[in-house]
Order: C-alpha cells, then sequence, then structure tokens
C-alpha cells in the first residue's frame, strides 16, 4: 500500500504543479526571502522585529491573515525595503493578530519572478478567533455527537496503551507508515507531539527524523468509529514546505478482518484533504488546491472501476478560491469535513460543499475510523532547509458524528 500512496501522491501533487500559477524565481542560483529573526516555528507576544535577509530583491511585502466576520481578511503588516545587502526589518504587531498559531508571508519580486517565505509562529498574544469548538455543524443535524477533542486536555496518544485515546502510527504495528520523517511514537525522546495551549501540534523535524499521525483506532481495531449515516471534521493550520504532506483521512476499519500475512484485506479510504506544499521548480506549487481522493483497495476490478468514477467526478484540485473560500489551508485555520450517507458521500470546507460522489461500498457496509497526519514525501522532495529543518501543523478540534439508519 505504500507505493500505492506513494504514486497516487505524485500523480496528485502534479495535478496541483500543472494548475498552479505561481511564478518563483528559477535558476542556477536561485534568490530567497529567509527571515533570520524570530526563529522559524517559535512564540512571539506584543511588537515583534522580523529581521530579513533576501539577497536579489529590493523590497519585501510581510502580510499575515486577520480576525474579522467571516473568514477574515489577508492583511499587509508592510513593506520592507532592504539595503545594499538585502537586510531589512519589520515590526509584526501580534498583538493585533489571531492568538495561537499563524503563517506570516513574505513575499520578494522583482522582474525575474517571485519568492515566498512562510514564517510559522505561535501568537502567545493576540486575539482568540474561532478557537476550540463551535456550535454542531449543520451537516450533522439529526446525528449525535459520539467523539469530540478540542485538545484542551493533556495528550493521550501512545503506541502500547489500549486506553489512550489515539494511536500514532497507521495500524496494524505501523508496518504501512508513509512519511520520509518517520512517524514517531509520543512516548519516545523524539515524539513529533506536543500540546500547545488548546492545540495539538504535529512537528516534522530535520534533526530528529521525525514527524506524527493519530489514529482513532488501535491494533485490535477498537478505538472511535461511525457507521452510516455519519460526519467527521477536523479543523487544522498546515505548513507549506518542500514536502511537507498534512492530511485529515478516514478508512473502513479493515482490522475488523484483516489478513496479517497478505496485506489484501479490502478496504475503503476517504481522503478528506491531502495538501503538498512547496513552491518551485519540481514542488506541487500548493497555491490555494488541496487533492480530495476515494480510494477502493483490494476490491478487483469492480473497486478499480468505482473509485475511478468517483475521482473523476470530484474536479480535483480542489480550488480554495473558487468556492468563495480566500485564504489557504496554510494562510489559517480551515474545518474540513465529510458525510457519508447510503447514496451520497460529501466533503466540506469551512461547511461549504466542495465535493461529492456516490458512496463506496465497503463505507455502506462496515464502520470508518479517521487519521490527522503531518507527513513528508509523498513521492516528492522534502526540503525543509528554509525553515530550519522544522514545519509544523496545528490541529484545533476533531468531532465525529453518527445517525440512525
Amino acid at each position: 500500500m505504500i507505493a500505492a500512496m506513494n504514486a497516487r501522491a505524485s500523480l496528485m501533487a502534479l495535478l496541483l504543479l500543472a494548475t498552479c500559477g505561481l511564478a518563483p524565481v528559477w535558476g542556477s542560483t536561485p534568490v530567497m526571502v529567509q527571515v533570520t529573526s524570530p526563529p522559524y516555528c517559535s512564540t512571539v507576544q506584543g511588537d515583534t522585529p522580523i529581521a530579513i535577509a533576501a539577497a536579489g530583491f529590493k523590497t519585501v511585502t510581510v502580510k499575515c491573515w486577520k480576525q474579522g466576520e467571516g473568514f477574515g481578511a489577508d492583511s499587509t503588516v508592510g513593506q520592507v525595503t532592504l539595503d545594499a545587502q538585502g537586510q531589512g526589518t519589520i515590526v509584526f504587531p501580534a498583538e493585533e493578530y489571531p492568538h495561537g498559531p499563524i503563517t506570516v508571508t513574505l513575499t520578494g519580486q522583482s522582474r525575474t519572478g517571485k519568492d515566498n517565505c512562510y514564517l510559522q509562529l505561535y501568537n502567545q498574544g493576540g486575539v482568540s478567533w474561532n478557537e476550540g469548538l463551535p456550535e454542531d455543524p449543520c451537516q450533522a443535524a439529526g446525528m449525535k455527537l459520539v467523539f469530540a477533542d478540542d485538545f484542551n486536555e493533556p495528550l493521550s496518544i501512545s503506541s502500547t496503551d489500549p486506553n489512550a485515546t489515539y494511536y500514532d502510527h497507521k495500524p496494524p504495528n505501523g508496518w504501512q507508515d508513509f512519511s520520509v520523517h518517520t512517524f514517531t511514537s509520543h512516548s519516545a525522546r523524539k515524539s513529533p507531539f506536543a500540546h500547545i495551549d488548546s492545540y495539538l501540534r504535529i512537528r516534522a523535524s530535520d534533526k530528529t527524523h521525525s514527524s506524527g499521525l493519530i489514529c482513532s483506532i488501535k491494533n485490535d481495531g477498537s478505538g472511535v468509529t461511525a457507521s452510516v449515516p455519519c460526519y467527521f471534521e477536523c479543523r487544522f493550520l498546515g505548513p507549506n514546505a518542500i514536502g511537507t504532506w498534512p492530511a485529515f483521512w478516514l478508512m473502513t476499519n479493515y482490522m475488523a478482518n484483516y489478513e496479517p500475512l497478505r496485506d489484501k484485506t479490502p478496504c475503503d479510504e476517504l481522503d478528506i484533504i491531502e495538501a503538498y506544499g512547496g513552491e518551485g521548480p519540481k514542488a506541487p506549487n500548493a497555491g490555494d488546491g488541496y487533492m480530495i481522493s476515494p480510494h477502493c483497495w483490494n476490491q478487483g476490478d469492480e473497486g478499480t472501476a468505482i473509485e475511478k468514477k468517483a475521482y473523476e467526478g470530484l474536479h480535483n484540485p480542489i480550488r480554495m478560491h473558487k468556492f468563495g473560500i480566500p485564504s489557504t489551508w496554510f494562510e489559517a485555520f480551515h474545518t474540513y469535513g465529510c458525510k457519508i450517507t447510503e447514496t451520497d458521500t460529501i466533503y466540506y470546507c469551512d461547511n461549504i460543499e466542495v465535493g461529492r460522489h456516490p458512496t463506496l461500498l465497503l463505507s455502506k457496509q462496515q464502520p470508518l475510523f479517521f487519521m490527522v497526519n503531518l507527513a513528508t514525501g509523498g513521492g516528492w522532495p522534502v526540503d525543509l532547509s528554509r525553515y530550519a529543518g522544522l514545519a509544523d501543523m496545528y490541529i484545533d478540534f476533531v468531532r465525529v458524528y453518527q445517525g440512525t439508519k
């Protein structure tokens, strides 16, 4: 399955590469915008000087998504005029921006192209905006809440504890783990997981060569599942760095009938969002796009045909701006949802329908579980060097609803 996932990821990311209109600076000696202070993925509060190094550019524009009605708005912090060495500084007024995880975008542009740097920070001050569990979504009308986690409590993630809320690998035993930065257990010294205020942070790190996944079921198939009709949702902010691969996805509970010797257990997979980070040559060029992908694993020719029809009906990649969603998955938090009924499987972003297809056969018959991960790779090169070898995904909440047939 790992090979299939990597091949699939490469194909989908190729679509993103082919359809994005970014104009990065390409050439033998590319110029880049970099931040020398504060450190990438660090905490800030109050007026924070941002020191910029961008030789080859004369100016750099600094933006950050700002709270407000509806989706909020893209806010220009200011434009920095660089000195002869390409150095400059701007003060970021953190108290005026959302509390918690934020992305500051720094763009250098010249006659030959442009380059973006995405500075991930955690704002310890600022304005609380849409944090935590909202009211029940309208997509779950008539259903009962069966699980919710807004990460206000200490993390409950384990490879071995059957009473933990989450398993930290793809069952069984993580042998299907698929990230270049290895999915690592929470109990390990180099754990990728951290509890920050009311968020779960998953970090990809070059230093520890680790990243992370949480799964709602364990090796024995126990844990959080829901059967049709049901609704799953997750609110998160992902990183846009070369090779990063944040995702929220569902699978039918194959562990109930697992064939350990052959790994041929039939199952469905519903990728609610697979986002691909990176910009430039040989990168997916994320833009405002992400992928939705249904799969019918180990279900023969019939399953292949059903999967193909479902996928073609989704019109990937999903362009957020096309649906009236002004910020991207790496600029601001968004809630990604999936409702599975006897007839249709419907995908949402911020309660806006962005795709649907006929419900897959096993999804009608078997309970589904969820996974959330920050992987790297997926058939694409990985390079976190611009960001000091770090990339963070922040999860605000996960919820699961189930109705009666």
